[in-house]
């Protein structure tokens, strides 16, 4: 039974399965207008060496599930780990100088065919909106889950996201995620004990692309990212 295919932390060596899995799943129609026209499998090829990076930065981990028949990388989750307090607090200019540098340095990693300046207004306005509501608390942070479409249904992805909810009510730490409004996923992440605390709406795709690409990408004019999160559980007595 699935349920009882086991969770591993990713290494290095998983870069190539992990790409492969997430440019395969990101199918809707946001997604497509982000990345462009590319195939799922050039779209891996270019992720590849930046999963491979993200594996080794130390606030950064991404757990897998693996078929045991194939070992195969069927489900992936990738967290981004609590930060602690600096010990000089910045200053909201130097914020601001250092979030520029980040992005520039992030905007020439994105693969060619990449709709590069909806990337970046999207995450900036996702960055606003967790300020806003979190500030600096610390939280676990969902990146990424994706679910290989055969292995769907099968509780892969509740269980890639319940393990670290353990880890995250042993530390009395918030965990927080991003997902579009039109996700079936909502459901389950609400099941999981996750709240709905704000919504980031791009108005106007058209500034990003052309009719023609936003027909390409199912006629959408606009785009709601729903951000959650969940407040440790204490454990009982």
């Amino acid at each position: 039974m699935s349920r009882d295919w086991p969770i591993s932390k990713a290494t290095e060596e998983d870069a190539e399965g992990i790409a492969s899995l997430l440019a395969g799943s990101w199918a809707d129609p946001f997604s497509r207008l982000q990345l462009g026209n590319a195939e799922s499998t050039d779209s891996a090829t270019v992720m590849t060496p930046r999963i491979a990076r993200q594996l080794k930065a130390p606030d950064m981990e991404m757990f897998i599930i693996r078929d045991p028949a194939t070992g195969k990388i069927v489900a992936v989750a990738q967290w981004q780990l609590p930060k602690d307090e600096p010990a000089n607090k910045e200053t909201q200019e130097e914020r601001d100088e250092r979030q520029a540098l980040e992005d520039e340095l992030y905007m020439k990693r994105l693969p060619e065919h990449s709709n590069k300046a909806l990337i970046i207004e999207f995450g900036a306005g996702l960055r606003k909106l967790r300020e806003e509501y979190i500030g600096d608390e610390k939280h676990y942070l969902l990146n990424n889950i994706a679910t290989h479409l055969d292995y769907r249904g099968q509780g892969l992805a509740s269980r890639l996201i319940e393990d670290i909810l353990i880890r995250a009510d042993a530390e009395k730490t918030l965990v927080c995620l991003e997902t579009a409004s039109d996700n079936p996923a909502m459901r389950m992440y609400k099941r999981l004990g996750f709240e709905e605390y704000g919504q980031f709406t791009i108005e106007d795709l058209s500034k990003f692309a052309s009719q023609e690409e936003l027909y390409q990408c199912g006629g959408i004019s606009k785009h709601t990212h729903v951000v959650f999160y969940r407040r440790p559980k204490s454990s009982p007595e």
